[in-house]
């Protein structure tokens, strides 16, 4: 009698589709691979695979929420044990680099689909809000009570240390040094301007100042304050 070898259900599929279509996207790139493809090399009819994931851009959503959660955990280990604001920043970002930094092709392959106004996948879409909420939180969490930020200044702080980390990951993707020590040297030099500056931009006198930046932001859609 042959034993037939029992699929993954329920949430073992999810992750089973997920880390398949992962390998794919690195292998095929996102364009190049389909979601026929993906069904196929999981064992799966196309049906059970789009009853999982309705289309390969809820599973880059998929995985940005699988990261963003593991990049929050190894941050609140790091953040227990670190003293003062420049070493949790620095803690906080040299974390997701080493998180990301074996998905370098993988986050190329899918770098067009997260700066599309209209994509789902876009680091600003509806869709990636909750995403954006967290990892905000993640450097607001970094911030602490640190004395040098005023309370009232700790969330456009942290807005602007997600918008930085933005822009330090998108030149980490194409970063061909070794052990890409070219973004790591990137974002200590960047982290040291910081932690300079931020003293000088939290000033009381500079309050009017950040309420006019966070109204401008909000307006935009690109700032919730922390309630």
């Amino acid at each position: 009698m042959t034993t037939r070898k029992r699929r993954p259900s329920g949430e073992a599929s999810r992750e089973h589709i997920l880390s398949i279509a992962l390998g794919l996207f690195r292998e095929k790139g996102f364009d190049g691979t389909t979601m026929r493809d993906i069904a196929s090399a999981a064992g799966l009819s196309l049906g059970a695979a789009y009853y999982w994931f309705p289309s390969k851009e809820a599973l880059v959503l998929a995985y940005y929420a699988r990261q963003q959660d593991a990049h929050a955990e190894a941050a609140r280990g790091a953040l227990e044990t670190m003293p003062d604001l420049r070493s949790r920043l620095g803690a906080v970002m040299h974390a997701k680099i080493d998180m990301l930094k074996d998905d370098r092709k993988l986050l190329r392959a899918i770098l067009r689909s997260t700066l599309g106004a209209d994509e789902p996948t876009s680091v600003f879409s509806e869709e990636t809000s909750d995403v954006r909420r967290k990892a905000i939180a993640t450097f607001h969490d970094a911030i602490g009570k640190d004395e040098s930020i005023p309370e009232d200044a700790r969330p456009l702080f942290a807005q602007a240390l997600w918008t930085l980390h933005l822009g330090l990951l998108l030149y980490f993707v194409n970063d061909t040094s070794e052990d890409q020590g070219k973004t790591r040297a990137l974002v200590d030099g960047s982290l040291d301007l910081v932690c300079k500056l931020a003293p000088l931009l939290a000033s009381p006198m500079l309050g009017p100042m950040r309420a006019e930046i966070a109204a401008l932001l909000q307006n935009a859609g690109l700032f919730a304050a922390k309630k």
